[in-house]
């Protein structure tokens, strides 16, 4: 746990955070600044990559929001320096004792708003599994979700749970950033949801990844999920 608490907290990352926290609400941070917080983040198997780092960002800076994040880590981060700040509310799931602890830490000493981080375990919904969130309270009208969890090579169905279990929690037209779309688990979570919700999918391919952007339409062609 020590050598974890020196690896987070190095002076880089400290002082980026800082920096990006004093940022004008309506400017962005650099390429350089994002690329800094995933060093010092030092979490290299499951940080996000640069290119979905930066869209993060940018879709985080200008939402009026509220935003579901699925997964936490330095997105979580991020998205409180950067919509929390404006006081949209951002509500996290996470599923590991952990990573929960670690991001709430950071959370906690740089006095980031805005984030409602939960602990969500991991649940049999009958097909698949996914995060058995808070339902009655979360919002009804999310506008941005950023899916990079749960693990699709440790998770039944992957992240396909997050439109058959949240679907109605989702305004019309919200826009979900679904990463590592080049992968053969979150292409089939692709397919499955355009040919069952009719969503609409715009890929962004990088020479170190690729994410997804994708328009989650009316409720109309939810699948219907017991809670």
């Amino acid at each position: 746990m020590k050598l974890y608490k020196e690896a987070w907290f190095t002076p880089t990352f400290h002082e980026l955070v800082l920096e990006i926290a004093n940022l004008p609400p309506s400017k962005m941070p650099t390429r350089k600044m994002l690329a800094g917080l995933l060093t010092g983040w030092g979490n290299n198997h499951f940080a996000a990559n640069l290119d979905y780092l930066e869209e993060v960002a940018k879709q985080a800076a200008k939402t009026p929001g509220p935003i579901l994040e699925c997964g936490s880590g330095l997105t979580t981060i991020l998205l409180g320096l950067l919509a929390g700040r404006r006081g949209v509310e951002i509500w996290s799931l996470e599923h590991i004792p952990e990573w929960y602890t670690r991001v709430n830490t950071v959370l906690e000493r740089y006095q980031i708003s805005g984030v409602n981080l939960y602990l969500s375990p991991l649940q049999d919904f009958g097909g698949f599994c996914w995060y058995n969130p808070p339902f009655t309270s979360l919002p009804n009208n999310f506008r941005l979700v950023i899916c990079d969890g749960p693990p699709s090579n440790q998770t039944p169905g992957g992240r396909y749970g997050l439109l058959p279990v949240l679907g109605q929690h989702l305004c019309d037209d919200a826009l979900i950033l679904l990463d590592d779309a080049n992968r053969e688990e979150e292409a089939e979570v692709l397919r499955r949801w355009t040919t069952e919700s009719k969503v609409s999918v715009l890929l962004q391919e990088f020479s170190f990844g690729s994410f997804a952007l994708v328009t989650y339409p009316s409720r109309v062609n939810e699948v219907e999920v017991n809670q």
